[in-house]
């Protein structure tokens, strides 16, 4: 299993960082999660470097219906439809997986009517919930409710051999630790540092570590950290929480092999 960033900054993009989004790979499938402002340029850029069409993912998954993790599937949604290079791949509707109110969020943005399905003539969208899972492939992806508004989700992703946790955007008063519980990789927001807290929706980068050690993870990745931070200080703050566990920062491009 191989985690790419495509970007990790927090609430808007800044030059060279994109907002969340992310590539998850593994046992042949590959998996968009996240789709924040300027992530659709960074996805269609590795793609290219790596060699492969970016129309051929297997499914796209959004924690949440706020603009920097769900925004840039509106640009996906018009170069999909409305194609000019019949045959390259990318014809059939993309299974897409996302929480309650992002249709209604996306489908606003893109003027679809109430009795139109525009979205649907691009995408195959699931509502998934607290609890659900769901198989791509061989991969399972399971969701859990996060301390966020509007209704987020975490997301585990395991191939039978490894297994991703990703936070998406949650506050401290949800324990996601039995959830990530033996992660091979926790990816974890760390939004705030200490004496820079804001609204309590998101988590500090001690949290962050706080919660990789009381889940027993092999090692935790810090994303959405606020762009305006020092992110050495977010790697400090969760290193002294994290009882020992590698931390490392989600930095754009950056590759991480789960497992």
């Amino acid at each position: 299993m191989r985690l790419t960033v495509l970007g990790s900054s927090a609430a808007y993009p800044v030059p060279g960082n994109p907002s969340s989004g992310y590539v998850v790979e593994a046992a042949g499938v590959r998996l968009w999660l996240d789709a924040g402002t300027g992530t659709f340029s960074a996805l269609q850029s590795l793609a290219l470097g790596e060699g492969w069409d970016w129309r051929e993912l297997d499914a796209v998954i959004l924690s949440h219906a706020h603009a920097d993790h769900c925004l840039d599937l509106v640009p996906c949604y018009y170069a999909r439809r409305f194609r000019k290079d019949p045959g390259r791949g990318g014809d059939r509707r993309l299974p897409t997986f996302w929480p309650t109110g992002t249709r209604e969020v996306l489908g606003r943005i893109i003027e679809e009517a109430a009795d139109e399905d525009k979205l649907g003539r691009v995408f195959a969208p699931r509502e998934v919930g607290n609890g659900d899972e769901v198989s791509v492939g061989p991969v399972r992806v399971t969701f859990a409710a996060t301390d966020h508004r509007p209704p987020t989700l975490a997301a585990r992703f395991d191939d039978g051999r490894h297994r991703l946790v990703y936070t998406a955007d949650t506050g401290p008063g949800i324990d996601l630790a039995p959830f990530a519980e033996g992660a091979d990789l926790l990816l974890a927001e760390a939004t705030y540092q200490q004496g820079q807290e804001g609204a309590p929706v998101h988590l500090t980068a001690a949290q962050a570590g706080e919660l990789a050690r009381r889940a027993g993870v092999g090692r935790l990745v810090l994303t959405h950290v606020w762009p305006t931070f020092d992110p050495e200080r977010s790697l400090e703050e969760a290193r002294s929480t994290a009882g020992g566990i590698p931390v490392a920062l989600a930095r754009p491009r950056a590759v991480f092999e789960v497992g």
